[in-house]
């Protein structure tokens, strides 16, 4: 086993107990390339810039003058090497905007080491709103965009777009969820008590339980909403439940601990990713039996979303991204963007990914933004740490005229 593999387990272990190791604690967003340079955000990298980058030169993280923006290696320090590359990219304009989603959105990144939800622009990727949770472990938009979800330590919240609590039910440990097709209800993985809740979200109360087995650690369900998938972290299976009887009538075992399960749109098969084996697991969802696997360079993998229209399956494996065929499950490119990575977000449009990163000697924790047309790094949002889901609600349309 690769010392990088060990780090990355213990910060998830460190974030699963709750321990207190966290990022910056002010959001801020670098992009990639020339503009990084451009301090003051008005298109150029010019004399101004050099003011900025100036009053934080020799300064480390912690003292009055030290600026993240101008730390561009990400070491805690502004040096000689961040001088280097400012004087690289001095003189550079915005020629051409970076590709941009095709709609807007609010991303909400649920952070359970920051305790909190981060709300953020799409397009500036500036903070908009910041959601004091405890531990929050899955947010969710619901699918007509009017309501939030946020499953924390001691409940579960549903808000409206104005980030107002409608109601909370209680729930004893942070957990992923899923909603039902229909909106109206919402399926909780309760890691302590090793069961999944029921809560009518239209009413706001917990309709039932389910056993499933130890340290339920994700869950999905099929388009048609009649099985939830339901990933057992320490049982290392997949726990299947019938929607309409609440039974788990089968338990799949997949002989390595499971990450996340996605379901294709079609309901046929069902995709998990290893956190540690670099497998991913094919389960036909009508037999519910293992099907076939799909083999990785990397030694795991985490984060796993298919693209809006299906094609497509995006996996986070070992600070790779990974675009799979999802009909011939064949690999079609890869993109290195750090040492580790975990969950990701795909945004409804498909234009782009957000990826939970740790880079050891360059910055440390961030989330990744890439753009999956071009297949390309955008910029990093920093000061987040181990985000542990990552949602969108559509805000509107871009300017597509933009050059």
């Amino acid at each position: 086993m690769r010392k990088r593999y060990c780090v990355a387990l213990l910060f998830l272990m460190l974030v699963l107990a709750g321990r207190d190791v966290r990022a910056e604690t002010s959001v801020y967003y670098m992009t990639n390339g020339p503009m990084v340079a451009d301090l003051n955000n008005d298109g150029s990298v010019g004399f101004s810039d050099f003011l900025i980058f100036l009053r934080s030169y020799g300064t480390q993280s912690g003292e009055e003058n030290y600026n993240p923006l101008t730390d561009f290696d990400g070491n805690g320090a502004t040096n000689l090497s961040d001088f280097a590359s400012f004087g690289l990219h001095y003189g550079s304009s915005q020629a051409q905007t970076q590709a941009s989603s095709k709609e807007k959105y609010n991303i909400y990144i649920a952070d359970s080491d920051d305790s909190s939800v981060m709300v953020l622009d799409s397009e500036s990727h500036l903070v908009i709103d910041y959601l004091p949770f405890r531990g929050p472990g899955g947010v969710l938009v619901s699918p007509d965009q009017k309501e939030i979800y946020v499953s924390e330590v001691f409940g579960f919240f549903k808000l409206n777009p104005l980030h107002m609590i409608d109601f909370s039910v209680p729930v004893e440990s942070r957990g992923k969820s899923v909603l039902s097709p229909d909106g109206t209800r919402a399926y909780v993985t309760d890691q302590v008590a090793d069961m999944i809740r029921v809560i009518d979200v239209v009413n706001g109360v917990t309709l039932d339980s389910v056993l499933v087995g130890n340290r339920p650690i994700d869950i999905n369900i099929t388009p048609d909403g009649r099985k939830l998938y339901v990933a057992n972290q320490t049982d290392q299976n997949i726990a299947v439940i019938d929607v309409g009887s609440l039974i788990v009538f089968k338990h799949i075992p997949i002989g390595a601990i499971p990450g996340e399960v996605e379901i294709t749109a079609d309901g046929l098969r069902a995709y998990v990713t290893n956190l540690n084996r670099g497998v991913i697991n094919v389960i036909d969802t009508p037999t519910d039996l293992i099907v076939g696997a799909i083999q990785i360079d990397q030694e795991f993998s985490f984060g796993a979303e298919l693209s809006p229209d299906g094609q497509i399956l995006y996996v986070s494996a070992d600070g790779v991204l990974l675009a799979i065929d999802a009909q011939s499950n064949l690999i079609l490119r890869t993109l290195r963007m750090a040492d580790d990575s975990t969950v990701l977000g795909i945004t409804p449009d498909g234009t782009r990914a957000y990826i939970g990163s740790f880079s050891q000697f360059a910055g440390g924790p961030a989330v990744t933004v890439i753009d999956l047309d071009n297949w390309e790094i955008l910029g990093l949002i920093r000061g987040v740490f181990f985000p542990r889901q990552i949602a969108f609600l559509k805000t509107g349309i871009t300017n597509t005229d933009t050059p």
